[in-house]
């Protein structure tokens, strides 16, 4: 519904009140802001409308009102100005990307840190998925009479490496006259395209003498399956604690139990990923429902051409005008450090 400039200020006051005070906000309130030139009669019309209109709601009677997920949204589309970081967040931020040294867990468990701290909610990060990366050159490499290590170099010099044992004794030769057939054919290809699509690909080698081709199909989905190497990390869950919205138990204790489902959460995250770029889902909008009582605030960044998720959860009264940018700044400040790695 459209909403009247006059809608639209004592919407954004509103919100801004109870994200201040986390408390129903009543009209006498919001008449004594600067900025708001109406009586309580007036603004508590106002208010009614809104209310009527699914932006507001009133948890008792004789309570104040509060933002429902629409009016949030409003407030974030329409609204809302977003901050800068201050110079101490950001000096935060770089400070924990300086420090990679190659070591992805512990860079990543750094981010999510930070975010936290900064935010005082909780922050996420989730690995790139490695099997979205284009295949550049496979090498097999004979490590013993029966075991071969495969190296998948792939684009922007990323590689993977994976020890394969072999049924039976290989050949330096016959392992690089396959590995030259598999670059022919598979070269620009997705490691998940290679992995659905192996043994249809090389079926008409099927019947070469070494068997090495019926033994690479019959294996290619454990080869090609990088789910292994996918994980999160997440800080701040104890802030959830000290939020008023959060002082149920039981409530808290879904919230963290979806937050450590490693297959609820990659589920969740990875619909996030497309379009890449900010995205921001609040209250009803999250499919998972216990966290139908947050907002999710979270950006890609790309490690190459490989996307990965770094955001923040926190309750709807989050305060965007600060989490927005500091969520933007994090991304982009992971982007360029991996990217010159």
């Amino acid at each position: 519904m459209r909403l009247s400039d006059r809608e639209k200020q004592i919407l954004k006051t509103v919100i801004q009140e109870f994200i201040d005070t986390a408390t129903p906000v009543g009209s006498s309130q919001i008449s004594q802001k600067a900025k708001i030139d109406l009586k309580p009669a007036s603004v508590r019309r106002i208010m009614a409308s809104l209310e009527e209109k699914g932006y507001l709601t009133q948890p008792h009677t004789s309570a104040g009102r509060i933002p429902t997920s629409a009016g949030y949204r409003i407030y974030v589309n329409e609204l809302l100005k977003k901050s800068k970081l201050t110079e101490f967040q950001e000096a935060l931020i770089q400070l924990a990307i300086e420090e990679y040294d190659g070591d992805v867990q512990l860079f990543m468990s750094k981010v999510s840190t930070v975010l936290a701290k900064i935010s005082k909610q909780v922050g996420i990060i989730v690995t790139p998925k490695f099997y979205e990366a284009v295949l550049e050159r496979v090498h097999l490499i004979p490590v013993s009479a029966t075991r071969v290590m495969v190296i998948l170099a792939v684009k922007d010099q990323q590689v993977r490496t994976i020890l394969v044992e072999v049924n039976h004794q290989v050949d330096k030769d016959d392992l690089h006259r396959l590995a030259r057939k598999i670059n022919q054919r598979f070269y620009g290809k997705t490691l998940r395209e290679i992995k659905n699509s192996f043994a249809h690909v090389m079926s008409d080698l099927k019947s070469e003498k070494t068997g090495l081709v019926r033994f690479f199909s019959k294996t290619a989905d454990r080869i090609f399956d990088f789910s292994r190497y996918e994980n999160y990390w997440l800080h701040g869950t104890n802030y959830l604690m000290h939020q008023p919205e959060f002082t149920d138990i039981q409530r808290v204790s879904n919230l963290i139990q979806i937050l450590e489902d490693k297959e609820h959460i990659f589920h969740f995250m990875e619909k996030r990923e497309q379009p890449p770029g900010i995205r921001i889902t609040i209250g009803q909008e999250n499919e998972l429902a216990p966290m139908r009582d947050c907002s999710v605030i979270t950006s890609t960044y790309k490690v190459g051409d490989i996307l990965g998720v770094v955001g923040v959860i926190g309750p709807m009264r989050l305060r965007y005008q600060k989490v927005i940018p500091l969520v933007e700044y994090m991304a982009t400040a992971i982007t360029r450090k991996l990217g010159m790695t």
